[in-house]
């Protein structure tokens, strides 16, 4: 090229995670052309980083490189005759703030953003557009998936999977290997454990504790043979503050405050009113009630007082038949 005028120089560089991240961002400033190639070795996720400038932002280019990232590998090469400098391209940047930090193992895509102190860990995934908030923890081998919102100071252990436009509010703590499905809407201080199991169109409302291997579902559908439009409608669980689901529970439907459902409970698309407690391994069958106040065991599930003036009369008939049923 002895005598020809080189206007544009294309500036090659490998670096880790979040270094590419943040190089992203900064590139993001400027109107040029680049692109970026995620590279799986045996030392983690790197991002190989090309960029093209014009020859007078060459040294510029070069000092932002040295500046965010740490002992870059950087190769220049000049290129002749580049025409697509402003490039038309469908591209969102990632965001972290300061304190925030990604693994290199970890897989971010575009839009998402962290927020101060948030630590992405392990080979997490976090899809379009999710946006984490303040000193959040997310774990190895967590998916989160796109339009999903998760809030301050939140802990989302390890294999936990959360579905798209999911919203989490603050000081919320999940538990390893949480399944979170599509649209669910979880409130403030809030505790779910190991294994549980979130469906579709639930509501979790604020300082709930959900134990482990429980299933919060919906019933979907209004009937199960379809007649009309009114029988499509999704009917949704809603879970008022305060309410603890016990271990193994599985609970649908409409659930009032401070409410306590027992372990392995089953609460079928019911209307539990407030401060009731469903004993271990209940039953409240499809489309009960269980008035305000009220304590109910058994299957099908009944106020404890029933049981014991059926234990009553039992003892009586007993006593009184005895010799017959001896």
């Amino acid at each position: 090229m002895e005598g020809s005028q080189i206007d544009y120089y294309q500036i090659r560089t490998t670096v880790g995670g979040t270094e590419s991240y943040k190089l992203r961002e900064k590139i993001s400033d400027y109107d040029i052309h680049y692109s970026v190639k995620v590279i799986r070795g045996p030392e983690g996720r790197r991002v190989d980083l090309s960029v093209v400038v014009k020859s007078e932002m060459l040294e510029e280019m070069m000092a932002l490189i040295k500046d965010i990232c740490m002992d870059p590998i950087i190769t220049i090469v000049p290129v002749a005759d580049f025409k697509d400098q402003k490039e038309v391209r469908d591209w969102r940047q990632v965001t972290l703030m300061d304190g925030a930090s990604v693994s290199s193992l970890a897989e971010l895509y575009d839009g998402v953003y962290l927020d101060h102190g948030s630590r992405v860990v392990g080979n997490a995934i976090l899809n379009e557009e999710v946006r984490i908030g303040q000193n959040t923890f997310v774990g190895t081998g967590v998916i989160i998936r796109k339009n999903t919102g998760i809030g301050d100071n939140c802990h989302i252990g390890t294999g936990a999977i959360i579905g798209d436009n999911v919203e989490i509010g603050n000081n919320v703590k999940i538990e390893e290997n949480v399944t979170i499905r599509s649209d669910v809407k979880i409130g403030n201080d809030v505790s779910i454990g190991t294994a549980a199991n979130l469906e579709s169109n639930v509501t979790i409302k604020d300082k709930i504790r959900i134990g482990p291997l429980a299933r919060i579902f919906n019933v979907g559908r209004k009937r199960a043979e379809l007649e009309s439009a009114e029988d499509r409608k999704v009917i949704s669980t809603v879970i008022e503050g305060g309410t603890f689901v016990g271990s193994g529970a599985i609970v649908g439907g409409k659930i009032g405050k401070n409410v306590m459902v027992g372990s392995n409970a089953i609460v079928h698309t019911a209307n539990i009113e407030a401060e009731v407690t469903v004993g271990s391994g209940a039953v409240v069958p499809y489309g009960g009630k269980v008035e305000s106040g009220l304590t109910v065991i058994g299957s099908p599930a009944k106020p404890i007082e029933h049981y014991q003036q059926e234990k009553e009369l039992f003892d009586f008939l007993s006593e009184k038949y005895k010799d017959e049923l001896d």
